[in-house]
């Protein structure tokens, strides 16, 4: 029997495998990363050292994290010797985030709400931002939602607006979209683009991304 290897996936802020269930990826095994509730307080680099037992540090690791989950995967290899590290609709470092974005961090707008609140806001945004493109994956989108723990959420977002992360020296590969509305092209770099694709572009452009990580894999 083949050994296919290992490519860990890391999801969004509180998604979780189902994001990936549209990828095809047969020379590789699929390991999905599942989140831990955080502690009060608990730093980034905190967190992902509860992370690594699901990780099998005996092997070969490859990295794939889907936008806050792309953040865990820089941090993650921080920790631990990582050979690669792929990105999708994700940011290398703080500077790739847009003005509106480095607004809400610096002033710490995002924390006036309560989490409740947040969740609701981002129900009833989340179709435009995500860029969903049918009733299925807008039905998708909302369940995540829905099954996202208040704290986590709460917390990773501070997380993201608060990132000051270290110097990564693992390779990544970074694919994004041409319309990402979250993490708009515009401040990124060095990424290879999906035209026309938006921030939910893991679930509707499943084809293209699966063909560019088997090009960059094999």
């Amino acid at each position: 029997m083949k050994d296919f290897p290992t490519l860990y996936c890391i999801s969004g802020l509180g998604a979780d495998e189902r994001v990936f269930q549209f990828l095809n990826l047969p020379d590789f095994k699929l390991v999905f990363v599942k989140w831990e509730i955080p502690f009060p307080q608990e730093s980034l680099s905190e967190y992902c050292k509860r992370l690594l037992p699901q990780i099998n540090q005996q092997e070969e690791i490859i990295l794939m994290g889907v936008s806050f989950g792309g953040i865990i995967a820089q941090e993650i290899s921080r920790l631990i010797p990582v050979k690669k590290i792929i990105l999708i609709s994700s940011i290398k470092s703080p500077q790739e985030m847009d003005w509106k974005m480095r607004w809400v961090s610096a002033t710490r707008f995002y924390a006036i709400f309560p989490a409740t609140v947040l969740k609701w806001m981002n129900l009833l945004t989340a179709d435009y931002y995500f860029s969903v493109e049918s009733k299925k994956e807008s039905h998708l989108l909302r369940q995540i939602i829905l099954d996202t723990d208040l704290k986590f959420s709460q917390w990773a977002i501070s997380k993201i607006m608060n990132w000051k992360p270290e110097k990564i020296t693992t390779a990544r590969v970074h694919i994004h979209g041409s319309r990402d509305r979250i993490f708009p092209p515009s401040t990124i770099k060095n990424f290879t683009e999906i035209k026309k694709a938006g921030h939910f572009m893991i679930v509707n452009r499943a084809e293209a991304i699966s063909r560019l990580i088997q090009e960059e894999l094999n």
